[in-house]
């Protein structure tokens, strides 16, 4: 049998790429439905969604409607970890190139999406999500030249997530997981991420219809470690660098760190200095591969939403420490 505290439901709109989750309405004795408004409610209720929605209802708890239509804008900006570069030129296969070392990397995205989600049950929403993303990427080579190099790319993704909702009196809690599917114009392959994000927070009755949620918590991102792709070495680049780069590798074969790569790795870099220097390196396409992986694997959430009536919901939460984060959401929800 299903038991009252387990019954009881939270509102929240699906988490978005980077799995910053939902807004929520949090059920407690201030909150739950008198008697009169629960036989209103019954008399009209004709939905299939959630599972269970009319023994909950029954029970006192004000349930959500069950799909949601949400439009969602998220800023992110974290740190990356890049380790095991591998480079070559043109058809050439790509070789390990121990002697390139990098410093602070940094991943920023900038990205929309649309989504719907849906109560299963009056504990468990489901979800699928779609949208578009614009990235740069800059990189901190610091051996054996030390320069920065900034690519930007767009890209679509997809996505699907579970999220489960419970609540205690006033106080409420949520996990969520949700896997996406990233498609960058520069990568050979989709990138696979797995995002995790845990929250607690409180609800509060600011009128007879609405609803304030707050709440604090925290986030896991994990994504798939080697990726590969091709760039034209115009991009990789910046021309501002350029002549000190030159500088730096006009006698590359009598310094020390070339000397030490094995003849694999002279020959790929020896190609790539060779175009750089001669000037002609316009239409040089450099294929690589790397093990890339967040600089912070947990960072801190906060958030609000308000829940306008039964129909319309509004969020807004930022991420800090190591990773930052921006998201906006508005959410229209359906009978089902």
């Amino acid at each position: 049998m299903i038991t009252a505290r387990v019954l009881r439901p939270l509102v929240l709109v699906v988490v978005s790429l980077l799995g910053l989750a939902a807004p929520l309405r949090g059920q407690n004795p201030d909150l739950q439905l008198t008697q009169a408004e629960r036989d209103s409610v019954l008399a009209n209720y004709h939905n299939v969604f959630p599972l269970l929605g009319r023994q909950a209802i029954e029970r006192g708890f004000d349930l959500p409607k069950p799909l949601g239509l949400n439009v969602v804008g998220v800023w992110v900006d974290q740190g990356i970890d890049i380790d095991a570069l591998g480079l070559s030129t043109g058809s050439d296969p790509v070789v390990p190139i121990e002697a390139v070392k990098f410093g602070d990397n940094r991943s920023t995205v900038l990205t929309t999406n649309l989504r719907a989600d849906l109560w299963v049950l009056p504990f468990l929403n489901v979800y699928g999500m779609g949208g578009i993303a614009r990235a740069n990427t800059t990189v901190e080579v610091t051996e054996p030249i030390s320069f920065t190099s900034s690519v930007d790319q767009t890209g679509q993704y997809l996505g699907v997530g579970l999220t489960g909702a419970f609540g205690i009196k006033r106080y409420f809690t949520v996990v969520d997981v949700n896997w996406a599917w990233t498609d960058l114009e520069k990568l050979d392959d989709p990138v696979r991420s797995r995002v995790l994000s845990m929250r607690l927070g409180r609800s509060f009755k600011v009128s007879p219809k609405n609803r304030l949620n707050l709440w604090a918590g925290t986030m896991n991102v994990k994504f798939a470690t080697e990726t590969s792709g091709s760039i034209l070495l115009a991009e990789a680049i910046p021309p501002e660098t350029l002549e000190k780069i030159r500088s730096r590798i006009e006698n590359v074969e009598q310094q020390e760190w070339y000397q030490a790569l094995p003849p694999a790795q002279k020959a790929a870099v020896s190609r790539i200095t060779d175009a750089l220097l001669s000037g002609d390196y316009s239409d040089v396409v450099v294929n690589y591969q790397l093990d890339k992986a967040p600089a912070t694997k947990w960072n801190l959430l906060l958030g609000t939403n308000l829940d306008v009536g039964k129909r319309w919901s509004f969020r807004t939460e930022v991420g800090l420490i190591g990773r930052y984060s921006v998201l906006l959401n508005v959410v229209y929800r359906l009978d089902l």
